[in-house]
């Protein structure tokens, strides 16, 4: 009996250890450098379209990605989305941008996108994880004028013959008025001249307003806005790694230098580091801005 036992927990032991290994090598070898869900939008309008973007960064030049899971989207109706992927010498580019709209005004809780690939690093198989999303529905402008206007023309229907009165006796008082009134001077229209536009804000207003940003909302999300705010300041485009950047002329200055590898930690650690990374690019956020002249 105890040999027959311990041969059932061997096999389904050897059965389980055959999946795992068939399972690992359908997927693909990838060194993954940053994987992040955001939207074009923190608060998108009821039955406007707005879009949800999956970025994933690897070092290793490949034509697609496989095993990407979309999170699920519950609140949402997908309407689309397109996929593509851009290769160059330090590796490839995933964007996917999912096209959605909601149709009930209120809180959205976007889950995060999976990614489950051979870790080319050590040879293992893991599963990544994007960020979450928190967004806020509002009434569109379009759906706010149609119910002002129902409530309108219902007030409407109901004192309609007030109303025809009430307009009778004013077309009538003015009339009288025109008749006994005598010609007036017109008073000249006075031209008040146009304010000029407000001055262009300097580097350091900017990134003063960068450092605000990430102190009101310490989130992941909040951290890849104001990443992508200081690199548009050295003339950076989103499509450069860290590396790219570090090369750029002038980014040798300690203070620039130590905000662009803070902001990269803070956009792209894991969770757990994720408040302490931002603690530090606030940090070296106030120290860039008191450098600045």
């Amino acid at each position: 009996m105890t040999r027959f036992v311990t041969g059932a927990v061997a096999a389904a032991l050897a059965a389980l250890l055959s999946c795992s290994i068939g399972s690992a090598q359908n997927l693909q070898r990838l060194s993954v450098e940053s994987f992040v869900l955001s939207a074009d939008t923190t608060r998108p309008k009821v039955d406007a379209p707005f879009h949800l973007i999956v970025a994933l960064r690897v070092r290793e030049r490949v034509t697609e990605i496989n095993n990407i899971e979309l999170p699920l989207l519950a609140q949402l109706e997908l309407l689309g989305d397109e996929r593509e992927v851009t290769s160059d010498a330090h590796g490839s580019q995933y964007r996917e941008v999912i096209t959605v709209v909601a149709h009930d005004a209120g809180a959205l809780a976007i889950a995060p996108a999976t990614l489950q690939a051979v870790d080319a690093r050590d040879g293992h198989p893991k599963q990544w994880y994007t960020n979450d999303l928190r967004l806020v529905a509002g009434q569109s402008p379009e759906r706010i004028a149609s119910t002002v206007r129902s409530a309108f023309l219902g007030i409407v229907w109901i004192f309609a013959p007030v109303l025809v009165l009430v307009g009778l006796g004013v077309i009538v008082f003015f009339a009288v008025r025109a008749a006994a009134a005598r010609p007036r001077v017109v008073a000249p229209i006075v031209v008040q001249p146009v304010a000029p536009p407000p001055p262009e804000r300097t580097l350091r207003q900017q990134i003063e307003d960068a450092l605000i940003v990430l102190r009101a909302e310490r989130s992941r999300a909040a951290a890849v806005r104001v990443r992508a705010a200081v690199w548009r300041t050295i003339g950076a485009s989103e499509g450069e790694t860290l590396a790219d950047v570090l090369h750029r002329p002038g980014t040798d200055d300690v203070p620039l230098r130590d905000v662009l590898i803070a902001l990269e930690r803070s956009a792209f650690t894991y969770d757990a580091d994720l408040q302490p990374a931002i603690e530090d690019a606030c940090g070296a956020l106030e120290r860039y801005a008191g450098s600045l002249v």
